[in-house]
């Protein structure tokens, strides 16, 4: 799937200086393939790039006091591929020691608290992909999407009792519920295609088989419809932006459209998108 993905982020910086973390980068991996990319900053700042331990592409920019934005676009090839209809269950004591971190329990994903939960819930299903298939049904009909009701302090278990929340919630319960079964699960940040409004979307992997694999337990969307940009054990190794300084931010714009196999530059900014100049 060729998808063409962005943002235009708007900020005011009220310090003399603030130092901006941006992690809003098409992750680079065996399913995504980038043929274009382009990162524009107004007005224009030095960036220090780098990749986490997670993998995770971020870049960093110092911006003076007044008007400051990022823009980002890029195309993207997908070739993430669905989880089988069928896989048997891992011994936990084999798996990869690169998969361990993400049984144990983290800060948004308290899965010491689900154990008896994910069992009475799911234990009963011997198909280790259609367990994670089952966790991301019930909670798509167990939650409500319900904008305002939850916040970056929100936690899976907080999630488990309001019973409603955002992408990012359901994905934190499902991970949670994933690991109280012995399954490693790790949190997805990135773009996907049908959202509306659209958003940056979060969303999980479980691992099953031998391989991670994608799921949205909020939206349902393809794998191969969703541009990953940062992989964590939870939302806090994920964060899009991270700030130290005041700012006020303003407009937010997120694109990420199916395009033509054959369509091989970035979607042109809008005159609506132009960045904005310093006062």
């Amino acid at each position: 799937m060729n998808l063409h993905v962005g943002c235009t982020l708007v900020y005011d910086v009220l310090t003399p200086t603030a130092n901006f973390t941006f992690n809003i980068l098409a992750n680079r991996d065996p399913h995504q393939h980038l043929s274009d990319e382009s990162i524009r900053v107004a007005p224009s700042f030095p960036l220090e790039r780098t990749s986490t331990s997670k993998g995770n592409r971020v870049f960093r920019v110092e911006a003076a006091a007044g008007p400051f934005a990022v823009a980002y676009r890029a195309v993207v090839e997908v070739s993430r591929p669905p989880a089988p209809a069928e896989v048997k269950a891992d011994n936990p004591g084999r798996l990869p020691l690169t998969t361990l971190t993400y049984i144990l329990p983290s800060r948004y994903c308290e899965s010491d608290r689900f154990t008896q939960i994910a069992w009475d819930l799911f234990g009963k299903i011997a198909n280790r992909a259609e367990q994670v298939r089952e966790i991301c049904r019930w909670i798509a009909a167990g939650l409500a999407y319900t904008p305002g009701a939850t916040d970056s302090r929100t936690s899976a278990w907080d999630v488990w009792q309001l019973r409603k929340g955002v992408c990012r919630d359901y994905a934190h319960l499902a991970i949670a519920l994933c690991r109280a079964l012995s399954i490693p699960a790790r949190y997805v940040g990135g773009y996907a295609a049908g959202l509306e409004p659209m958003d940056f979307h979060a969303c999980f992997e479980a691992y099953l088989g031998g391989q991670w694999y994608l799921f949205d337990p909020t939206d349902n969307i393809a794998p191969d419809h969703v541009v990953v940009i940062a992989r964590g054990r939870d939302a806090a190794n994920a964060a899009l932006t991270t700030i130290f300084g005041r700012v006020n931010a303003g407009a937010v714009k997120v694109e990420c459209v199916v395009a033509p196999a054959d369509v091989a530059s970035p979607v042109d900014l809008s005159d609506s998108e132009q960045l904005p100049s310093p006062a």
